[in-house]
């Protein structure tokens, strides 16, 4: 009887065992699916996510100073030229060097190469 457990022991490991496997293979296939670049921004090099940072950080500056003009003039600008503490180089993006697109509605400030 006790050769009958160990079996049942062995089998179960076995089976526990392929479980793992299984695990690790479909974490791994996940992972290197993803370092492909299957989502915007993933599988970038180290250089293009510090522009993309870059760039982004940017564009959280300009919209620090629409928020400003909107608490002093209760209204967003008209354009990002409106704006005071700010240079004509600041209102583009420092990697590309494309002018930011602004919405006067919305007071939203992107960047037509950069996904955020």
């Amino acid at each position: 009887m006790d050769e009958g457990r160990h079996a049942g022991f062995a089998v179960l490991s076995v089976i526990v065992s392929l479980v793992i496997v299984a695990l690790i293979a479909l974490f791994a296939v996940l992972y290197l699916q993803g370092q492909r670049g299957s989502e915007p921004g993933r599988g970038d090099s180290p250089i293009q996510r510090a522009r993309n940072v870059q760039c982004l950080a940017q564009i959280k500056k300009i919209e620090m100073q629409v928020q400003l003009y909107r608490v002093q003039n209760d209204t967003y600008p008209e354009a990002l030229e409106m704006l005071e503490g700010l240079a004509e180089p600041d209102l583009w993006c420092p990697v590309t060097r494309s002018h930011y697109q602004y919405d006067p509605q919305s007071g939203r400030v992107s960047c037509p190469d950069h996904i955020r």
